[in-house]
């Protein structure tokens, strides 16, 4: 956990911007949505928390990533082999770093409206998926600058574009109920195979 902690530390102004997007732009583009409809905008606020909540997510874990992959050599991929200083497990604790961020997040959103813990559910979920991802497509291409694209394009394409996409795993609706969470399920079984393959993939780094 030390060097875990200390890995972002070094990320100095670049560990800040997941706090401001979920602190800062969230919040004020949900209360900017509410005023200018002039009501409650669950469904708006649903789009807005699913555009940049799961898109900063695998922000942290591409910059821990990329001390290992980018730098010359990759020396600090092969220093620590035990299971416990794993890459899997980094990327575990920092999604549920992230996760408690979140929370803060829909605790204010629970003055706003009166569902909000189902589309929380969705929110992390798709979160898990995009740091799955990067972590996945990171150590295939050895490299982060590719799985950073991937990620924000995604994001965007899916939710700005083709939202209904078979491929997307961002969903429409008002997330009141147990049945919005029917693709969170299929979402979580793909990420869960993302982070195998990635720790496959982890080991054989170790290994080799």
């Amino acid at each position: 956990m030390r060097r875990l902690y200390l890995e972002l530390k070094n990320q100095r102004f670049y560990f800040f911007v997941p706090p401001v997007v979920l602190f800062i732009l969230v919040p004020l583009t949900v209360l900017a949505t509410i005023k200018s409809g002039g009501g409650n905008n669950f469904p708006e606020c649903a789009t807005i928390s699913q555009l940049f909540i799961p898109s900063f997510a695998a922000w942290w874990p591409l910059f821990i990533l990329k001390e290992y992959l980018n730098s010359p050599g990759r020396e600090l991929l092969f220093v620590y082999k035990s299971g416990r200083d794993s890459l899997f497990s980094k990327m575990i604790i920092l999604w549920v770093f992230y996760l408690l961020h979140v929370v803060i997040v829909f605790i204010y959103f629970t003055s706003l409206f009166d569902f909000v813990w189902f589309l929380f559910i969705a929110v992390i979920i798709q979160s898990m998926f995009l740091i799955a991802l990067g972590y996945f497509l990171s150590l295939l291409f050895q490299n982060t600058f590719i799985p950073l694209i991937i990620n924000f394009a995604y994001s965007s394409i899916f939710m700005l574009a083709v939202l209904d996409s078979p491929l997307s795993i961002f969903e429409n609706g008002f997330f009141n109920n147990t049945g919005s969470l029917s693709k969170s399920i299929v979402v979580a079984i793909i990420a869960s195979i993302l982070f195998y393959g990635g720790y496959q993939i982890e080991k054989r780094l170790y290994n080799d």
